[in-house]
């Protein structure tokens, strides 16, 4: 149970991670003195200003000082420096050859650490490779493909992966629940070994561990019935849940223009219109499927078929629609395009993260799904009428706000116009 716990944990972790270093990263406009014009980041120097500390760029090295809290976003990162605070890094390549004082929390592809953590990694990677220079004063938490530890964890090791080879020295237990765990020579470990596994650990002569402790999964045996999902199918269900929400978003804001548009007027006024007529959808479904089937087969089958597209389409949409809501909190400090995007980052990452939650995962599955199916069937049904008289109407009213602050600030001018001459008519009567 701990184990399934701190693995759905770490999980949770990873995909907070990308959206605050993200939306971190997205949130300054302007472009960083140390940032060059073809987007690379090179950060050199004494120190950095504890203002600065959010860097975002397609390739990062940083080589200084850091006093915060710092988050990194990019394709490759490199973290050559020393950062007095917590770490956060998101990129396709992470290496860390610098001292973090502080905890590194890190998702990427490869992960590759030279240098020193003085509290605890959390890592969710394909390739975690922890060379023999490399020394974690702490844990070790982490979720992988492949692990290759060299170097020295100074406490425990807590791993969900494919394969992990340990080399290095771990002064503390290790819980694996893996393919394939192997200790080879030269290798110490301090602490009880518990693997999970299918295959028994292969520990090599000249290394220096205790018995290990082998929990045996069979083959047939899925993860799901012993004790809940695999880390690798949790970490799948989170790329492909995101990456689901992400190309909806990127259909609806750049393919269809009108479908978009109402997304803005649906999110503010007709929400609860959206929940109606959802409801109402799923109650009937049953009814129209059946009424189908007795007309015409076929078209009982398409109709099954358009149902349970329109569901699969449901959240997705929703979560859309809601990020709406947020772009208001980011549009003074970056584009509209970039505000949306984090928005729905921040609204699916949210969507995701309670999905793990039992009971509540249901709710929000249901809500969300009941509000997306209501939001495109309202919006078949207004699209040509309703919803772009309130656009309309909302242009005007924006028209018209435009028009009272102009107003204003004419009369203002008139009446500081005003004063002046009078000042004037006094200095020369005097």
């Amino acid at each position: 149970m701990f184990k399934k716990f701190s693995i759905s944990v770490l999980m949770m972790v990873m995909v907070l991670l990308i959206t605050v270093t993200t939306a971190f990263g997205a949130t300054n406009n302007d472009i960083s003195p140390y940032e060059d014009s073809s987007g690379n980041v090179n950060i050199e120097g004494a120190s950095v200003p504890n203002a600065e500390f959010a860097f975002a760029g397609s390739n990062i090295t940083a080589n200084s000082v850091f006093d915060t809290t710092t988050f990194f976003a990019g394709n490759a990162i490199t973290l050559d420096g020393e950062y007095n605070g917590d770490v956060f890094a998101a990129a396709n390549t992470v290496t860390v050859n610098g001292k973090i004082n502080g905890n590194l929390y890190t998702a990427a592809n490869q992960v590759i650490i030279n240098g020193e953590v003085t509290r605890d990694v959390f890592a969710g990677c394909s390739d975690l490779t922890i060379s023999k220079s490399a020394n974690i004063n702490r844990d070790v938490y982490l979720a992988a493909a492949n692990v290759n530890i060299d170097g020295i964890v100074g406490r425990n090791l807590r791993a969900g992966a494919g394969n992990v080879s340990i080399n290095g020295t771990i002064n503390g237990f290790v819980e694996t629940d893996v393919d394939q765990l192997t200790i080879n020579d030269g290798a110490s470990i301090t602490g009880p070994i518990n693997n999970r596994s299918a295959n028994q650990a292969v520990v090599a002569p000249g290394a220096t561990a205790p018995e290990v402790s082998w929990e045996k999964v069979s083959k047939e045996q899925t993860v799901e019935e012993a004790q809940g999902p695999t880390v690798g199918s949790i970490l799948l269900s989170i790329i492909t849940k995101l990456a689901f929400i992400l190309v909806i978003w990127v259909l609806i804001t750049f393919m269809t223009k009108e479908f978009n548009a109402n997304t803005t007027v649906m999110a503010k006024k007709h929400i609860l219109a959206s929940l109606g007529i959802g409801a109402g959808f799923f109650f009937i479904s049953p009814l129209l499927v059946i009424v189908s089937f007795i007309i015409y087969a076929p078209f009982g089958v398409a109709m099954t078929c358009g149902i349970i597209a329109l569901a699969i389409l449901g959240m997705p949409v929703a979560a859309v629609v809601l990020s709406k809501l947020l772009i208001r909190f980011f549009e003074d400090k970056m584009k509209p395009l970039l505000s949306s995007f984090v928005s729905i980052l921040i609204v699916a990452a949210a969507a995701i993260i309670l999905g793990y939650i039992p009971f509540v995962n249901f709710v929000v599955f249901l809500f969300l799904d009941v509000v997306g199916v209501g939001f495109i069937c309202y919006n078949v049904l207004f699209t040509n009428g309703k919803l772009k008289e309130e656009r309309n109407a909302g242009d005007d009213e924006l028209l018209m706000i435009d028009e009272i602050i102009d107003m204003e600030e004419g009369t203002v001018a008139i009446e500081r116009t005003t004063e002046t001459i009078k000042l004037d008519d006094e200095d020369t009567i005097k």
